[in-house]
């Protein structure tokens, strides 16, 4: 299974405008080199300004309290601090430390849980690639028929050559044989046929709209008994669409969540 990676490119293309004089390139490329440096100067001395005051700007635990230690030395002792409200603020403290953590044990958490989840889904991708030649079965293994003008294309496996040709049976919703269908051997092959169905029954009448399934037990060239049934057929292929894991079976694409059992 191929990947496609869409690259993007792009192309500089730079104009160098030569100078008039050797005196103005000397002069313009010492005063340039100068102002350069100068703003390169300039422009060390803001970034580490303003990373002075990010840094400054943010209180945290240890800093607030040599700040809080710092003004009880310093407090007048005629006009001490107010106990209750230094206890409060230290409260605040802790309780906004606390919030911090309990932010940080459910990010950890999350993080945790999304490379859980991952997982799940490569062991799901590894899963689907390893049903490539297994037989499928999708989780809806009937047909409708809806009206007496509706003819059905039933699609159907067979595993083996035919020895004789197969005979394929048509079943309503309680399993009553409603048509039976003989097929000759050169109009058969190995892998999936299309058995057409015209909505009659054996006696030539409407069988009635509703759900109906199909299955086949024919005798192959080796002599053996093979089997069929709507609804199972080879995995060909693994696609990824639009997100969404599909397996290609009898020249479809099904959802892999509509897959029922894999054998």
């Amino acid at each position: 299974m191929a990947t496609v990676t869409d690259n993007t490119y792009y192309s500089s293309t730079n104009t160098a405008v030569a100078p008039n004089t050797t005196t103005n390139s000397t002069t313009n490329s010492s005063t340039n080199s100068t102002t350069n440096s100068s703003n390169s100067t300039n422009s060390t001395t803001n970034s580490t300004s303003s990373s002075s005051k990010k840094t400054n700007s943010m209180l945290d635990k240890d800093a607030f309290l040599k700040l809080l230690l710092i003004e009880m030395q310093n407090q007048d002792p005629t006009d001490p601090m107010d106990t209750d409200k230094m206890l409060t603020q230290t409260s605040q403290l802790a309780a906004l430390e606390m919030q911090q953590n309990t932010n940080e044990t459910m990010q950890t958490m999350v993080d945790t849980m999304t490379k859980l989840a991952d997982s799940m889904n490569s062991t799901g991708n590894l899963a689907a690639l390893n049903a490539i030649g297994k037989m499928a079965t999708i989780s809806d293994t009937t047909f409708k028929l809806e009206n007496s003008t509706q003819s059905i294309s039933v699609r159907m496996h067979l595993p083996k050559e035919t020895k004789d040709g197969a005979t394929f049976t048509i079943l309503d919703s309680k399993g009553n044989v409603v048509k039976s269908i003989k097929v000759a051997k050169d109009q058969l092959k190995v892998g999936t046929n299309v058995i057409g169905w015209d909505g009659r029954k054996d006696d030539g009448t409407f069988a009635g709209a509703g759900s109906y399934s199909m299955k086949t037990s024919y005798t192959d060239v080796d002599g053996g008994t093979s089997t069929s049934t709507y609804g199972s057929y080879p995995v060909e292929s693994v696609k990824f669409k639009d997100g969404k894991l599909k397996l290609v079976i009898a020249g479809k694409e099904v959802n892999f969540t509509d897959i029922s059992q894999l054998s």
